[in-house]
C-alpha cells in the first residue's frame, strides 16, 4: 500500500493526465479494488488505514492534491465514477463497524468517503470562462438514457461493458446518483452519535465539504446533511460544537445566497415546517435527552436561516403560526399547584432570595433545566435573527385569538424581549402598554360564580408573568425605564402587597428589579425617591376607597419598607385611612384598613424600638444620684400600692393617686435632671391616633377585626413605652374592653387578649397591678383549672398539642412569671399565682406544660425565693409525702422521687425544683 501510494504521489501532473483515461480504467480498477478489499477485510488497523490513505491517493483526493487544477480533477472524476458504487459501499461498511473498532479506522473511512463523493459529485464552476471541459455536456448521447447509472446492465457481455465504460456525468446521472446516495448518507449521519469526538469532528468536515462543494448536484441530500450539522452544532464537546456553528454560517452563505439553490432552501423550509409539526408530539412523549436533541435541531434551523431568510420565513403566516403554536404546546404551564389562599404575611427580602432560587413556573412536559434553557435560547434567537415587528405583533394577536394560552404567549414574549436586538427597543412601549392593559392586568384572582378554580389559578400565573415581563424590561432598559415608571410603579407596588403569596412574592421581586435598574441599592431607597408620586395616588384613591380596594395593598408595602424619613408622607396616608375607618366602622372593609394601620404600627416599631424605643436625638442623661432617687421612689410606690391592695373599696382611688403620684414623681425627676420638657415626636402622635381609633374594634363581634385591633394596640404600646404621658391614658382606656375579652369562650380571642395584657404589664408595669389582680386573675385561674383537666394524660404524640387551648396554656405558663416581675407582685399575690399553676407540676400533665410550669417556679424564685420554697414544701407534704408533721426533704428523698414519680405525680417536678433551690442557695433553705 505504501509503495503504490508513493508511486502515485511521485508522478507528475502530465503522467497523471495520461493515466486517468477511460482506456486505463480497467487497469486502475484492480488497484481500487485492492485498496477497498484490504480496508474491509484486514484486521490490522494500521494496514486498514494505509489502504484507505492509498485509496484517497488513487482518487487524487489526498492532502497534496492540487485542488485548484479543476481540469485534472474533472478528468480523474470521470474515471473514479466507474468505481463509485464499490467505494461507497466499502467505506460505509467500515464506518458502520462495531464500537470496539479503532476510532482512527472509522475516522479515515469517513474522510475517504467524503472526499471521493466530493470529487465525483462536485459542482462545475460554469461561471469560469476558461473551463475547457464542461461538466455536463449537453450533446451527450447518454443524456437522454432511461438508465443513466447503467444499473440494468449485466456486464456479462462485451457490449454491456463498453456501454458502462461510456457512461458520463450528465445531469441525469448526477441526479440519479444523488437519489441513490440518500440512504447511504442517512447511514453516515448516524455517526453524529459516535462516542469519540474526533469521529464526529471528521463527520462535520465531510458534510461541510459536501454541502459547500456539491450544493447543486446533491440538492436532494442537502437538507439531510444540514440536519447533521445542526445536531453537531449543539454537541457536548467544544471542539465539535464551535466548528459546527461556524460551518452553519458558511453553509448558509454557500447555499442560501446562491440563486441556483432556491430548491434547496425550499426543501429546508419544508423540513423545518415538518419539524415544527411533530415537535409538540415528540416533546410530550420523549425523555429529556430526546427533547434536547429536537430543540437543538430547531435551534440550528433558525441559525441557518439567519437574518437573511428567517424574516422572510416569519412573513409567512403559516410558518410563523406553526412555530409559535409548537412552542406554546411545548412550554404549556401547569397551574394545578398554584394556591389561591390569602396567606400573604408581608413578604420579606428573604422570600425574594428564595424565589430566585426556586422557580414558581411549573411546566407540564419540561423537567430538565437544560431543556428550559434551550427553549429560552430559541426565543432569544428568534428575537435576534427574525423580524421582531411581525413576531411581537403575532404573539400579541394570538393572546386575543387563543386566550387559554395567554400565559404561554406571555412567557414567549418575555423571553423574546431578552434578545440582544436594538430594534426591540422600539417595541418595548407597545409591550408595556399591552401588559398594563386593564383587561389583562386585572384578571379575576378569586373564585366567583363565573370564574372557576382553574381559571383563577391560571390568572394568578398570568399576573406573575406580566410582572416578570416588566421586570425584564426594566433590567434591559435600566435608566431608560424611568419614562415608564409613572405607568407601572403603582401597579407593581399594588401587586407586591396582594393577599396571594405568589403574586406578592413576584411583585416584590419585580419591585426589587426596578429599584436596581434605577440605581438604588434597595426597595426602601427606591420608594423614598418616588414617595411624592406614590402618596399622591394613594391619597386620591383612598378618598374613593370603595372603588380602589387595591390601594390598601400599596399602603402596606410602602409602610413595610418605610423609614422615619417617610413620616411626613405617611402622616397624610394614615390620616386618610383613619378617616375611612371612621366612615366604614360597620362596613366590610374595616379589616383591610385595620391591616394597613397594623402595618404602619409595625413599621414604626421596627424603626423606633430597634433604637431602644427612643429617638437617637432624644436621650435623657441620668446621673448616679438620679438613679438612686428613682429607685427610692419606686420602692415608695410599691409600699403604698401594697397597702392599698388590702382596701377593696379604695382600689380605683388608689390607682388614681398612684397615677397622679407617678406624674408628680416624673415631674420631680425632670426637675432634678433636665428642666426642659422633652418634645414628643411626630410618630408618637400618629401612633396615639391609630390606637385611639383601634380601641373601638376590640369589642367587635367580628373576630378578625377584634384580633387585629388588639395586635395594633400591642404594637402601639411597645412604641409608646418610653412616653409615659401618652402611654398611661391609653392603657386606662383600653382596660375595660380588654377585660371583657377574657370573658369570651373563643380561645383565639383570649390568647390575643393575654398577649395584649402581657405587653401592657411590660410597658406600664405596676400601673395595672391592682386591676390585673382583681379583674383578670380570676378568669386566668378559671381557664387554667379547666384546661388542666383537658391536658392531663396527654403526651407529646397526642394531637392535643395542636389545639388552641394548649397554645394558650403554654403561652400563659411561659409569660406569667415575667408578668409577675413586671407587676412587682408581693408575697400574697405570688402565692395565689403559684397555687393556680401548681396543678401543672403533675407528671401526668403534657410534658411541655410541665416544663413551662417548672420554669415559671424558677422565674418567681428569683423574684421571691421564700414564697417558692414554702410552696414547694407545702406541695411536698400534702401531695408527695403525706405527713401530719411538716418535713423538709433531704437530697436522698429527692433522688428517691425520680423512681416513684408515677405513684407520686408531683414528686418528680417538686424534686427538680427543690434540688434547684438547694443548688442556687448552697443549701441555705435546708
Amino acid at each position: 500500500m505504501h509503495c503504490l501510494r508513493h508511486l502515485f504521489l511521485a508522478a507528475s501532473s502530465d503522467l497523471i493526465e495520461l493515466i486517468y483515461t477511460r482506456d486505463n480504467s480497467l487497469r486502475l480498477s484492480e488497484s481500487f479494488f485492492a485498496c477497498v478489499s484490504i480496508a474491509k477485510e484486514e484486521k490490522y488497523s494500521t494496514l486498514k488505514i494505509a489502504a484507505m490513505e492509498t485509496l484517497m491517493t488513487l482518487s487524487y483526493t489526498h492532502d497534496e492534491a492540487d485542488v485548484s487544477d479543476v481540469v485534472l480533477r474533472s478528468q480523474v472524476a470521470d474515471v473514479v465514477m466507474l468505481y463509485f458504487p464499490g467505494i461507497i459501499r466499502g467505506m460505509l461498511d467500515i464506518a458502520g463497524g462495531s464500537d470496539t473498532q479503532n476510532h482512527k479506522v472509522t475516522l479515515m473511512s469517513v474522510r475517504a468517503l467524503g472526499r471521493v463523493i466530493t470529487l465525483v459529485m462536485g459542482d462545475s464552476p460554469l461561471e469560469d470562462p476558461g473551463l475547457s471541459l464542461p461538466l455536463v455536456p449537453e450533446t451527450s448521447v447518454a443524456s437522454s438514457s432511461p438508465d443513466p447509472l447503467g444499473v440494468n446492465l449485466k456486464l456479462t457481455t462485451q457490449e454491456d461493458k463498453e456501454k458502462y465504460l461510456k457512461t458520463v456525468r450528465t445531469v441525469e446521472w448526477l441526479k440519479a446518483t444523488s437519489e441513490k446516495l440518500t440512504l447511504p448518507l442517512k447511514t453516515l449521519a448516524d455517526l453524529s452519535k459516535h462516542s469519540h469526538p474526533k469521529v464526529r469532528r471528521e463527520l462535520l468536515t465531510t458534510i461541510f465539504l459536501l454541502t459547500t462543494k456539491c450544493p447543486r448536484n446533491m440538492s436532494e441530500n442537502i437538507a439531510d446533511l444540514v440536519d447533521v450539522v445542526i445536531t453537531l452544532s449543539e454537541d457536548d464537546e467544544q471542539e465539535v460544537r464551535d466548528p459546527a456553528k461556524n460551518s452553519l454560517n458558511e453553509i448558509n452563505h454557500a447555499i442560501i445566497d446562491n440563486l441556483r439553490t432556491r430548491s434547496i432552501t425550499s426543501m429546508l423550509e419544508e423540513n423545518f415546517y415538518r419539524l415544527l409539526t411533530k415537535l409538540p408530539r415528540v416533546m410530550r412523549r420523549s425523555e429529556n435527552s430526546a427533547q434536547l436533541a429536537y430543540l437543538n435541531q430547531l435551534t440550528g434551523y433558525l441559525r441557518i436561516f439567519g437574518p437573511e431568510r428567517l424574516p422572510k420565513l416569519m412573513s409567512s403566516i403559516a410558518h410563523l403560526r406553526r412555530l409559535l403554536l409548537a412552542l406554546i404546546y411545548v412550554i404549556e404551564l401547569d397551574c394545578r399547584e398554584v394556591s389561591i389562599l390569602d396567606d400573604n404575611q408581608i413578604t420579606t427580602m428573604e422570600d425574594i432570595s428564595y424565589l430566585s432560587t426556586k422557580s414558581w413556573k411549573k411546566f407540564k412536559f419540561i423537567l430538565d433545566p437544560a431543556v428550559l434553557d434551550k427553549l429560552i435560547g430559541i426565543c432569544k434567537l428568534m428575537g435576534e435573527l427574525g423580524d421582531v415587528y411581525i413576531l411581537v405583533d403575532s404573539i400579541i394577536e394570538l393572546m386575543s385569538d387563543i386566550p387559554q394560552y395567554q400565559k404561554e404567549l406571555t412567557l414567549l414574549l418575555n423571553w423574546t424581549c431578552m434578545a440582544s436586538n436594538p430594534t426591540l427597543e422600539v417595541l418595548y412601549p407597545q409591550v408595556i402598554n399591552h401588559y398594563i392593559n386593564q383587561e389583562l392586568w386585572y384578571l379575576p384572582i378569586e373564585v366567583e360564580e363565573e370564574t372557576t378554580l382553574y381559571q383563577v389559578q391560571s390568572n394568578i400565573l398570568q399576573n406573575c408573568l406580566l410582572m416578570e415581563g416588566l421586570g425584564i424590561l426594566a433590567v434591559i432598559l435600566r435608566e431608560n425605564y424611568q419614562q415608564y415608571l409613572l405607568k407601572t410603579l403603582y401597579l407593581i407596588i399594588e401587586r407586591a402587597g396582594n393577599k396571594n403569596r405568589l403574586i406578592s412574592s413576584v411583585g416584590l421581586h419585580t419591585l426589587n428589579e426596578l429599584a436596581k435598574s434605577q440605581g438604588y441599592p434597595n426597595i426602601s431607597n427606591f420608594l423614598w425617591h418616588n414617595i411624592d408620586y406614590i402618596s399622591y395616588h394613594v391619597t386620591v384613591k383612598l378618598r374613593r376607597f370603595e372603588k380602589n380596594l387595591g390601594v390598601l395593598d400599596v399602603v402596606m408595602i410602602v409602610m413595610e419598607y418605610s423609614t422615619l424619613d417617610f413620616l411626613p408622607c405617611l402622616k397624610d396616608i394614615v390620616a386618610e385611612a383613619l378617616g375611612q375607618l371612621k366612615v366604614t366602622v360597620e362596613g366590610s372593609n374595616s379589616h383591610s384598613i385595620l391591616k394597613v394601620l397594623y402595618t404602619f404600627i409595625l413599621c414604626i416599631r421596627r424603626q423606633v424600638c430597634g433604637q431602644g424605643c427612643m429617638e437617637e436625638n432624644v436621650k435623657v442623661s441620668e446621673s448616679v444620684t438620679d438613679r438612686v432617687i428613682h429607685d427610692l421612689m419606686e420602692y415608695s410606690e410599691a409600699k403604698k400600692a401594697d397597702k392599698l391592695m388590702d382596701e377593696d373599696s379604695g382600689i380605683l382611688n388608689s390607682e388614681g393617686q398612684m397615677e397622679s403620684g407617678g406624674e408628680s414623681n416624673n415631674g420631680g425627676f425632670n426637675d432634678l435632671g433636665d428642666p426642659q420638657e422633652t418634645k414628643v415626636p411626630e410618630y408618637v402622635k400618629l401612633v396615639e391616633d391609630v390606637m385611639q381609633c383601634s380601641l373601638n374594634f376590640v369589642p367587635s363581634k367580628k373576630i378578625p377585626e377584634s384580633l387585629i385591633a388588639m395586635d395594633i394596640l400591642q404594637g402601639g404600646l411597645e412604641v409608646l413605652s418610653p412616653w409615659t404621658d401618652q402611654l398611661l391614658p391609653l392603657v386606662h382606656k383600653l382596660w375595660q374592653p380588654l377585660v371583657e375579652r377574657f370573658k369570651e369562650s373563643n380561645i383565639l380571642i383570649m390568647n390575643r387578649a393575654w398577649q395584649l395584657l402581657y405587653t401592657t404589664a411590660q410597658c406600664s408595669e405596676d400601673f395595672v397591678r391592682a386591676r390585673t389582680l382583681e379583674k383578670v386573675s380570676p378568669a386566668i385561674a378559671k381557664f387554667l383549672e379547666i384546661s388542666a383537666k383537658e391536658s392531663r394524660g396527654k403526651d407529646e404524640k397526642n394531637p392535643y398539642g395542636f389545639t388552641q387551648m394548649f397554645k394558650l396554656q403554654r403561652i400563659i405558663l411561659s409569660q406569667v412569671g415575667a408578668m409577675a416581675n413586671y407587676l412587682k407582685l408581693q408575697e400574697k399575690s405570688l402565692w395565689q399565682l403559684l397555687s393556680m399553676t401548681e396543678c401543672y407540676l403533675d407528671s401526668h400533665q403534657h410534658p411541655v406544660l410541665q416544663d413551662r410550669c417548672v420554669e415559671l417556679f424558677k422565674t418567681i424564685f428569683h423574684c421571691n425565693g421564700e414564697v417558692v420554697w414554702v410552696k414547694c414544701l407545702s406541695v411536698w407534704n400534702s401531695s408527695v409525702k403525706c405527713s401530719s408533721m411538716h418535713v423538709v426533704p433531704t437530697l436522698d428523698d429527692l433522688n428517691t422521687m425520680q423512681d416513684e414519680s408515677i405513684e407520686t405525680p408531683y414528686g418528680k417536678n417538686i424534686g427538680v425544683l427543690l434540688k434547684y433551690i438547694y443548688e442556687i442557695t448552697n443549701g441555705e433553705f435546708r
